[in-house]
């Protein structure tokens, strides 16, 4: 194939861009990301004051667009970020490109982690957390001096759009210290739970402490676990229809249990999902559980399993079915109960009441 050759008019006042960061670092950042830093380069090149506000409204973008895409460059190494006593940016830097080591862009594109099936992280038996409990202020005035914990706590403001309190410095320096996050795993938390919906530090908690009991300690680890648990949260989320948010740690527990504790597939999850909205038509994850817990202990490994018990249900019948399953331990005989026992089919018996009633109210009229 030729190759294309590029043409155009040579005139002053151009915006340069490194080859070396089109070659480097072009291909994993989204469009805001891009927009925003050939934006700086234009306006470092003329002298033009800019601002988080000002350019969120040039490009009809957030300003949570804005400093996300601030600090994807920062992480990378592109810009440095220069902040105020209040955390609020002060400066921009922009760095040569070609003088940013390129071995390390995997850590910052998550587009890019290597794929693999269930880690031992996911897999790993889980611990118990520290308690959470308060610090000094000394040790809360030493911790936000550092110069990457304050480009942490603008993030989390910016997502947040609040000033954080003592008690929200408290739990980030918490999961820093007593959780031993980095910064960036930190960082990473925050910006997960925003995106499903959890935009308050008692949630970024709650995940914080799920994960440290998990073993999740890496970068690496929660994108695994966050990707993994993403794309079956998204199906389980279908398959009950719940569209207006994500969904809760507790949920999530219950999927961790269907996947790594029962080894249940995803179509056999979504099975037990349905069958709970045909049964109380709305979603109940306590009643599905009930469903799973059922098959695991029947040894279900399969969608055919399941059909197999329908059928075998269906040809015996309700009443044999009932009569089949074991009695449940330590059951002890009434003596003053000298009836024989029945089985009932209690929709037949709906059924049957409801003709009843309207042929009564027939005769009436």
């Amino acid at each position: 194939m030729d190759s294309i050759k590029l043409r155009g008019s040579r005139f002053s006042g151009n915006t340069i861009l490194s080859n070396c960061f089109i070659d480097n670092f072009l291909t994993g950042a989204n469009e805001a990301q891009l927009k925003i830093y050939l934006y700086l380069i234009r306006c470092i090149s003329s002298d033009i004051p800019v601002d988080v506000s000002s350019i969120a409204d040039r490009f009809n973008y957030t300003e949570k667009d804005v400093c996300r895409a601030l600090l994807y460059w920062s992480r990378a190494g592109i810009i440095t970020l220069d902040f105020e006593e209040d955390h609020s940016i002060c400066g921009i830097t922009l760095n040569d490109p070609a003088d940013i080591p390129y071995d390390g862009q995997d850590e910052i594109l998550p587009a890019r982690s290597a794929e693999t099936t269930l880690s031992s992280v996911y897999m790993g038996r889980e611990k118990k957390s520290p308690d959470v409990h308060g610090y000094p202020a000394s040790k809360l005035n030493s911790f936000s001096k550092k110069s990457e914990v304050r480009e942490l706590i603008f993030a989390v403001e910016s997502y947040l759009r609040q000033t954080l309190s003592r008690s929200d410095m408290e739990n980030i320096l918490f999961m820093y210290d007593e959780l031993h996050f980095s910064t960036d795993l930190i960082e990473f938390l925050v910006e997960h739970c925003i995106d499903c919906g959890g935009n308050s530090m008692k949630y970024f908690m709650e995940v914080a402490l799920s994960w440290n009991e998990k073993d999740i300690h890496t970068l690496e680890d929660a994108r695994e676990y966050v990707k993994f648990h993403n794309k079956n949260a998204y199906a389980l989320m279908k398959e009950f229809g719940i569209s207006d948010r994500h969904l809760t740690p507790t949920e999530y527990d219950y999927l961790s249990k269907w996947e790594s504790e029962y080894g249940f597939d995803i179509t056999i999850i979504k099975e037990a999902a349905s069958r709970t909205i045909k049964r109380l038509a709305k979603p109940n994850f306590t009643y599905a559980d009930s469903i799973l817990s059922k098959w695991f202990s029947q040894g279900v490994k399969s969608l055919s399993d399941i059909e197999a018990l329908d059928r075998e249900y269906a040809q015996n019948g309700k009443k044999d079915y009932a009569r089949k399953r074991p009695a449940s331990p330590g059951a002890v005989t009434n003596r003053f109960k000298n009836f024989s026992e029945r089985d009932y089919d209690m929709d037949a018996l709906e059924k049957e009441l409801t003709e009843k009633s309207l042929a009564r109210a027939g005769k009436r009229s």
